[in-house]
Formats: structure tokens, sequence, C-alpha cells
């Protein structure tokens, strides 16, 4: 059966790659961790997690992840949290609980995932970005519950 991920024909630069992917959701993990667990910095706050959401979310989706699994509940609560955060950035501390139990899902779910989804929804990140970005519905429909 062939693979529904990229791979590539040299398998030195494909350890490479799929490194660099695991490297980079780990430092925008760590990121959007220290954020919702000390951070003051509401806009920061939406970034990191918002984008590590995103990411994680449609990974999830390439991999089969059921979305009507717990954690991919937690994770359409988390994108609700930032989505009221994004529109008031006093309250962080209203949603921090939330979006907490989101980052935990999201390290219950990683090891589900492969790279090079991870990888692809890194892609389509910055697609959704440079199109005007996402919101919630845009995690919803991730998540197969609304049609596209």
């Amino acid at each position: 059966m062939r693979s529904r991920h990229p791979a590539h024909r040299n398998p030195v630069a494909a350890a490479i790659y799929k490194r660099r992917i695991e490297a980079d959701i780990a430092r925008l993990k760590a990121a959007a961790e220290l954020h919702a667990w000390a951070g003051d910095s509401a806009p920061k706050l939406v970034q990191e997690a918002g984008s590590l959401l995103y990411i994680v979310s449609w990974a999830a989706g390439e991999c089969g992840i059921d979305p009507d699994g717990a954690d991919m509940r937690i994770l359409r609560g988390m994108a609700s949290a930032l989505g009221d955060l994004a529109a008031d950035l006093d309250s962080v501390e209203a949603h921090r609980p939330a979006l907490q139990s989101g980052l935990l899902a999201i390290e219950r779910i990683l090891p589900a995932l492969n790279p090079w989804a991870i990888g692809l929804g890194a892609v389509e990140l910055d697609r959704a970005m440079a199109s005007g970005g996402f919101g919630t519905h845009d995690i919803v429909r991730m998540h197969g519950l609304e049609p596209a």
C-alpha cells in the first residue's frame, strides 16, 4: 500500500527532514506551554498555541484520528478558548485552564501522528495565515464535523 504522506528518495535526507519537523513542533509546543502556564502575553499565547493547534488538528485528520475522541473534543474547546482570548486579550486567566488542557491533549495526540502529516500541517498553516488566518470554525471543519 502506498503512503498518503510524502517520502524522500534519499533516506538520509528524509531522516534530516523528519528530525527538523520533530524539532520544530517541539519548539512550538514548548513556546505554547510556556505562555499557557506562566506567560502574560495574550497575543503570543494566541499565536503559539493557535499555530500548534492548527498543525496538530490538520495532521490528526490526515492520520485518521477519531474526531469524536476525548482529546479531539478538548482541542475544539481549546480552539474556542483561543477565539475568545483573541477577541478579549485581557482575559488570559479566564482561558488559561482550557488552553492548558488543550496542550495536554496535544501531548497525548502527538505520538499517534505521522511526522510527514505534521510537516504538511505546517504548510497548511502557512497557507491559512497567508490567506487571512483561521478561526474556531476552521478547526471544527478540519475535525470533519462541518462540511468544507
